[in-house]
């Protein structure tokens, strides 16, 4: 017998499969969007830290991480040589899009709001790494 989710259910659950997925930010898993839409969030795991900069201001700005954490890990972040805020990787990253090797760029601005949010804090987990 076939049974399907109520719409709270529904939500739930999408909360809960989010956080699975910003628990583990190097591993590349398929989320169910809302409207049947079926999105690969990307591998974090392999963005470089230019790129992983620049998308973590853009997550400031559209206010998807914490500002307090963000802030503290991007001014870390942007210190490293290997980061420059003029670098193509760190402009792309900027306007949402996320590089990662293996894959084909993900922008952040064609995903809905909560896969948004994911793919910040894993940008953010990511960021706390590479310092």
């Amino acid at each position: 017998m076939s049974r399907s989710l109520s719409p709270s259910s529904f939500r739930l659950s999408l909360l809960a499969l989010c956080g699975v997925v910003a628990a583990s930010a190097s591993t590349q898993i398929q989320a169910q969007i809302p409207g049947g839409l079926t999105s690969a969030l990307p591998d974090v795991a392999s963005t470089g830290a230019g790129n992983a900069a620049g998308v973590l201001s853009y997550c400031m700005k559209q206010k998807l991480v914490d500002s307090v954490e963000g802030n503290s890990v991007y001014g870390l972040l942007a210190k490293k040589p290997e980061v420059a805020e003029q670098s193509d990787a760190f402009k792309t990253g900027s306007t949402g899009t996320l590089l990662s090797s293996g894959s084909a760029p993900f922008s952040l601005d064609k995903a809905p709001k909560s896969v948004r949010k994911t793919v910040c804090n894993m940008v953010l987990k990511q960021s706390r790494s590479l310092l």
